[in-house]
């Protein structure tokens, strides 16, 4: 029990620094340039660090661990502190090599009225929708891609000697997002405006998701799942970086119709509509493969597992509906979020 009080309490200690340091460095973007395209591709930049480390991690973590050795306990440990030390030295070099260039009008001193105004601010409700969709899509896939091989793939899948799990798995899409969120600005700029750019992002995820429902449960179709998980992170790669670039024009349009800036609140609503969203997807799964019949046993190292036995049909077209099927109906809701977005540059 006093493990367990240790663990949750430095979890949520690091996850409010965490916060403490994402708020400024998101709400960056909003006062380092006036100019869209540039705001394109300062996010852009963003999203291509944020997935190269992605993969990097994913593809380098069973390696590294070979280097530390020791107990699983020790190379965790050992890595983390690494990883953590890496972390803050280039998250420091990153606020004190940029600059703020705008000044922007702001309120005078804390008031609630600034989110009263927030409430009241269109774009932002549009744009917190949108935040959460987005983390639900992610979600979904994520979450239950272990699922899927466990259940509907029966384990890892090995063809010529390559190991496919569920992380490898996973990592093609990341690869993909790291190419696609460079080349964001640019069809940005093709069809003329971020919304449109985000629309067509989400309707390609739409249709792709909506196709890998129709693959058979089958390790014999595993290239034909990766190559539409390739092609559906090149929706994700254009639009995630469009998301913060998004979030700097709704604090610009704040400052317009209410005359105050509220940069830092827009930027931190958008981080919390992100763990809102990522939250809330893994619960969901939860209660959908309980609706679906499933049952979680405990294994011999106390770890919770799904029980072979309550593995039934509805159970596997769950786990497959759920990486297929419901992220399509969040990506329709981000169709229809994109296309009404009032801001239209």
């Amino acid at each position: 029990m006093g493990k367990r009080i240790y663990a949750y309490a430095l979890y949520l200690l690091m996850m409010a620094v965490y916060t403490m340091v994402n708020v400024p460095y998101g709400s960056l973007l909003g006062v380092m340039t006036e100019d869209d395209d540039e705001k394109n591709q300062f996010s852009s930049f963003r999203m291509v660090g944020a997935y190269a480390m992605g993969f990097a991690t994913l593809l380098s973590f069973p390696y590294l661990q070979e280097m530390v050795g020791g107990t699983a306990t020790h190379q965790y440990a050992v890595i983390g502190a690494i990883l953590g030390v890496v972390a803050a030295v280039m998250t420091l070099a990153c606020g004190l090599l940029t600059k703020e260039r705008l000044k922007p009008k702001r309120a005078e001193k804390f008031s609630f009225r600034q989110f009263a105004d927030l409430v009241h601010n269109k774009a932002w409700l549009y744009m917190t929708a949108i935040a959460v969709c987005t983390n639900f899509f992610n979600g979904f896939r994520y979450a239950v891609a272990g699922y899927m091989f466990d259940c509907c793939l029966h384990g890892n899948v090995t063809i010529e000697g390559l190991i496919i799990n569920y992380t490898v798995f996973m990592a093609f899409g990341e690869v993909t997002c790291m190419i696609f969120g460079g080349v964001s600005p640019w069809f940005t700029r093709l069809v003329g405006s971020k919304r449109m750019a985000f629309f067509w992002a989400a309707t390609l995820c739409l249709v792709l998701s909506l196709v890998f429902f129709f693959i058979p449960m089958s390790p014999a179709y595993i290239w034909v799942m990766i190559a539409l998980v390739v092609l559906t992170s090149v929706g994700i790669g254009i639009y995630s970086p469009l998301l913060w670039s998004m979030y700097a024009d709704v604090a610009d349009y704040h400052t317009d119709h209410f005359g105050t800036s509220a940069t830092g609140l827009i930027f931190s609503s958008g981080t919390m509509s992100q763990k809102f969203g990522t939250a809330i997807s893994g619960s969901l799964i939860a209660l959908f493969l309980g609706w679906a019949g499933v049952n979680m046993i405990t294994d011999k190292m106390g770890n919770t597992m799904i029980d072979p036995a309550s593995v039934t049909d509805s159970v596997l077209i769950m786990v497959w509906s759920l990486f297929s099927l419901f992220p399509a109906f969040i990506a329709f809701l981000l169709m229809v979020l994109a296309w009404k977005f009032p801001i239209k540059k």
